[in-house]
This record gives C-alpha cells, structure tokens and sequence, in this order.
C-alpha cells in the first residue's frame, strides 16, 4: 500500500517500511507544525496499524488547532523537573523554599512518577503521586506541597510548550488535613518566665522576648544590638541555607569535585534570586530579610522586656560578638575536654535552639508545643487584653486577612505600645514576687 497523501499543514501517514513487498513493522503518522527560527518542524507518531495511526493523527490535528502548535520532542518528567528547578526555580523563590522543592521532589514526585514522559502524563499520574505520598504514611500536608509544587512546574512547562496541559488542573488538589495547634496558656507562661528567672540565667532573656513579643526563631536569633533601642527592628532573621556546588557551572546537580554536600564544595555558594537580601555570618547561617513586608516590622520596646534585654545587652558587651548579635552560642563542648570551649560569639543554631525550648518545656513541667507555637500564645493574650485584630497582626507580622493589610499602620506606635503594655501585664502579673528578676549572663 502507498502513502494516504494529506494538504501541508494536515500530515500524512505511511507505512515502515515504504516497501509493500516487505512485511509491515508500524505506520507513521506527520504533522506539519508552524516554522521556528525558520526551521522547519514536524510532529511524529507512530502505531503498530493503519487504523489506530490515522486515529492519533488525527488527535494530533485537532490538539494543533486548538493550542497553535505542539512540542515536537517529550523529556521524562524527572528531566524536566530538574531543569525547571536549576534554570527557573531557584531563580524565582528564596533559598528556603528551593530547599524544600528540592527535598519534595527527590524525595517525593521523582520516585512515584519521574520516569513518565511530560507528554504521556495523566490524571491519573498525579493521584499516584498522591497516594504514594499517602502510602509512606506522610502527613497530607506533604501531598499538598507535592501537588502545588508539580502543578508550578507544569504551569512552566505549557509556558514552553513543552506540554499542551497541566494535568494537575484535572485533579482536585489533596485536603490539607486537620491541624490541631498546641497553645500554651497564659499561666504555662508565667511558669517559663518564673523559671527562666530563676535557672536560665544566659537564655532567659530569649524566652522572655518570645512570649513577650511573639517574634518568630529567626527574627530573635537574628536580632543585631545596633537594632535595638525604644523599638525593636525586626528586619533580619537568622536562617540556615544551604549551599550549591559551584564546580560544575553548567550542571550545579551534577558535581564534580568529588563532595556529596554543596557546604563541603570548594567553590560553593548560595543559589538566591537577585532581589533576596542576605548576608552571610558564619557556616551555613545567614540573615535574610522577611519574606514578605508584612515581616518585615518595628515593634515598640515596653518594660519589662526592655530592662531584661538591656541587662543583656550589658552582658554581650563583655564577650566575644563579632556579628553584633543580642544572643549568642553558649560554650560548646569537646568531647575529649571537661572544660567547655570559651564564648566565641558564634550565631545560636536554630536546632539547637529548638532543642532548649522543649527542653526547657519538659524541666518547667508544662506541655510539649513548638517553639513557633508560642507566637499564638502572644497572639491569644493580645486577645484577652482586647487589642483590635489590625494591631496584633501588625505586631505577629501577619497579613493573611484582607481587612488586616487594610487597616495596618505601621506609623501607629502608641497602639502597639499600649498593645504590648497590656500582654506584658497579663503575663507578669502572676509571677510570684519573691522570683528574682530575668538575668541575662552569669
């Protein structure tokens, strides 16, 4: 049989091979796309018979003159996944975030579904990738990250034409699952301060701030002596980041001086879309600015809290600190040595942080709860106290609500200051009076 001629711009379907004398392998169907860069560009499919090759000819002429023009060639998803983080991810979203799509997507998207071609990709797939989420008894919340982050780079590749849909937009985006948030009341409260007055002599001062204030880990850690006077600035926050190999520039996943870790490459560095602010302290640890305007906030500095920082101030004036920073690293240990090391001023690992909170949770004898949760016990005392919503949103940092970014004032001091006068009297009110009060250095 003869090739079934069709008008440019149509295909065509033929036979392979061409000669009738020879038995059949599969038939080929063509499509003419539109001209790139003055390249001409064809669309290839092929099916063990003639009937089934003129359907999916057909399917390729109505998919073209629905979308305009269609990719000629199909990566895995897993190629172009690493393509789109490396040449577009990492370029768009701060560093933590990469972190995170980088972890999702290795440890996740890549192992259910990576080995599918971008153009074979279905429903289907993506609620396999779902239930294999499931399956490793992950939270729902991870599903959902994993589905967003697919759709995103999905939503790129249609942008490139690489695909001609986001399958992710046919499948309903996994529930994100009931949370239930631990908040340590307002006498768990007092029992932290009560403590952290009487035994946590270099970290109590920490603490304080964070029930006081309701700042997040980073902003604390990250807090410089030279932003801090009637108002706290909370414009920086500590944040460990991680570094990419630099000694391969064209393949950064592809290293090549023999080191597993990017921190452990010589030419490392910090892959950051050209607006994200950092500076770099030591290690792994930067300061970074908020990721949104909402953090970035002076909140005003009201007693007791601003005699306790003082006091520590004073104390940071006699050791080592050579970031400026209001709290610093106790001595670390040698495991070989009895005597800790001296103060060296180094940044407080965030890890190590969260490790003394719960510690110090367990010691003072009230409930487990994260650090970060203790933001909502700040926001929940602001409540008791009658502050206006607008106002603790301001001093959180949030701006989720709508009516809350249309309210802010952040000229508005007295409100903020009154605000944290009264959560500051809800909290010490109840401290017994003979409990000495917050040290901040031996």
């Amino acid at each position: 049989m003869g090739d079934i001629a069709r008008g440019k711009g149509e295909g065509a379907l033929f036979r392979v091979p061409k000669d009738t004398k020879q038995p059949v392998k599969y038939w080929q169907a063509v499509v003419e796309l539109p001209q790139r860069d003055g390249e001409r560009r064809r669309k290839y499919v092929r099916a063990k018979d003639k009937p089934t090759a003129l359907k999916k000819l057909r399917a390729l002429q109505k998919e073209l003159e629905r979308v305009g023009d269609l990719p000629t060639a199909s990566m895995t998803l897993e190629a172009w996944l690493r393509t789109w983080f490396d040449q577009i991810a990492v370029e768009r979203v701060r560093p933590k975030t990469a972190a995170t799509y980088q972890s999702i997507i290795k440890q996740h998207i890549i192992p259910a579904i990576g080995g599918v071609r971008l153009d074979k990709l279905e429903p289907a797939h993506v609620r396999r990738l779902r239930d294999a989420i499931v399956a490793k008894g992950r939270a729902p919340s991870t599903a959902l990250q994993a589905h967003r982050i697919l759709a995103t780079a999905l939503r790129d590749a249609e942008r490139e034409g690489r695909v001609t849909r986001n399958v992710t937009t046919l499948v309903d985006a996994p529930k994100r699952g009931r949370v239930t948030l631990v908040t340590l009341d307002a006498a768990a409260g007092v029992r932290i301060l009560e403590h952290a007055a009487r035994e946590d002599v270099r970290m109590g001062s920490r603490w304080a701030a964070a029930l006081l204030t309701g700042a997040r880990q980073g902003e604390l850690l990250g807090l410089e002596i030279d932003r801090v006077s009637d108002e706290l600035d909370l414009s920086w926050q500590l944040q460990r980041l991680t570094w990419s190999h630099g000694c391969n520039p064209r393949d950064a996943s592809a290293p090549r001086c023999g080191r597993i870790r990017g921190t452990d490459c010589p030419d490392r560095f910090l892959r950051a879309p050209a607006d994200h602010e950092h500076r770099h302290l030591t290690g792994g640890l930067w300061l970074s600015r908020p990721k949104s305007n909402a953090g970035w906030r002076v909140i005003p500095l009201v007693d007791p809290l601003r005699s306790i920082i003082e006091r520590r101030i004073a104390t940071a004036a006699t050791e080592p600190n050579p970031h400026g920073l209001v709290w610093t690293a106790e001595r670390k240990r040698d495991p070989y040595v009895d005597e800790p090391r001296p103060l060296d001023g180094a940044p407080i690992d965030p890890a190590k942080d969260n490790y003394a909170w719960h510690a110090l949770l367990a010691h003072v004898g009230v409930r487990d709860a994260r650090l970060h949760d203790a933001r909502h016990t700040t926001a929940d005392l602001l409540y008791e106290a009658g502050v206006a919503e607008p106002v603790i949103m301001e001093i959180l940092g949030q701006s989720t609500l709508s009516v809350t970014r249309g309210y802010r004032s952040r000229g508005n001091h007295a409100l903020l200051r009154d605000a944290l006068v009264k959560v500051s009297a809800l909290l010490t009110a109840d401290v017994r009076p003979d409990a000495p009060q917050l040290a901040a250095d031996a």
